[in-house]
């Protein structure tokens, strides 16, 4: 508790940021990975091999950029430091370790950003732009967007629901923030990846599936490339005899599926099978 304390305190942050609770969240999935840091395994191991596999299909040598680096457990930031000339790394939150772990390598950079451009108007107490994604100027040869697209609407959409706002609001709200993402990072680079989790399965002691939640706000994609389980909180992390399971699917070049785009449908998780 001490820790997490100190890191709330010292994490540099924008006031906008702090205020709407992205450095307690930020805080929180740190000390909630050390604590599962065995069961998170699998899920980086997958992240990283994805990740790598995207990016050699973009021309080496050039700029890449990853949305979402956050404390950069997911990121395989030496492969991707020595396959392009410089990387970008973009977030809202930056923690120290993440500083000092950037610092070693001089073709990479940190960007304070919030993608989706919401966090300021709604610190402000104003009208927030759900289109109004906001990334690191171009040109990239890769883009990554990192385990970001189902945990964009959740903080704005504490800020709308204190505000007053309606439940269909708020969804549509949540969908067109999430749509925004796609386009902008489509139009970021040639090859744009994203992988996010697509559902949260709660299990029961025995492995039961006993409830399901999708995570996109109903928004569809094309089928995924692959697909991989995350258990990111064994029961009695989050409950004491449930455990909690994402479904997460990665689509190596969104740029690729220019004819399945318009007529999508919903990710597949059902089965969950190897990049």
């Amino acid at each position: 508790m001490l820790r997490e304390l100190w890191e709330y305190l010292a994490t540099p942050a924008p006031a906008a940021a702090r205020r709407l609770g992205y450095v307690t969240e930020t805080v929180a999935l740190g000390a909630r990975h050390r604590r599962q840091h065995h069961a998170w395994a699998p899920h980086v191991a997958a992240c990283h091999a994805f990740i790598e596999r995207a990016a050699a299909a973009a021309d080496p040598g050039g700029r890449a950029l990853v949305l979402g680096s956050g404390w950069l457990a997911e990121v395989p930031l030496p492969a991707l430091a020595s396959r392009f000339a410089h990387v970008v790394l973009a977030d809202i939150i930056h923690p120290r370790p993440v500083r000092r772990l950037a610092a070693r390598f001089p073709n990479v950079r940190l960007e304070t950003l919030d993608v989706t451009g919401t966090a300021a108007p709604l610190a402000a107490g104003a009208p927030p732009d759900p289109t109004a994604a906001v990334f690191p100027a171009g040109p990239f040869a890769f883009a990554v967007s990192c385990n970001l697209l189902s945990q964009l609407p959740i903080l704005p959409l504490r800020a709308l629901e204190k505000a007053g706002r309606g439940e269909e609001a708020c969804r549509g709200f949540a969908q067109a923030l999430i749509r925004a993402h796609l386009e902008r990072l489509r139009a970021a680079a040639p090859v744009a990846a994203l992988y996010s989790d697509t559902a949260a399965l709660w299990l029961d002691r025995g492995g039961r599936v006993v409830q399901r939640d999708g995570t996109l706000w109903d928004v569809t994609l094309p089928p995924a490339d692959g697909a991989w389980a995350w258990d990111i909180a064994p029961a009695p992390e989050e409950h004491r005899s449930l455990s909690l399971r994402h479904c997460v699917n990665g689509w190596r070049n969104l740029n690729a599926m220019d004819g399945q785009w318009a007529s999508a449908s919903s990710p597949s998780d059902s089965s969950l099978r190897d990049l």
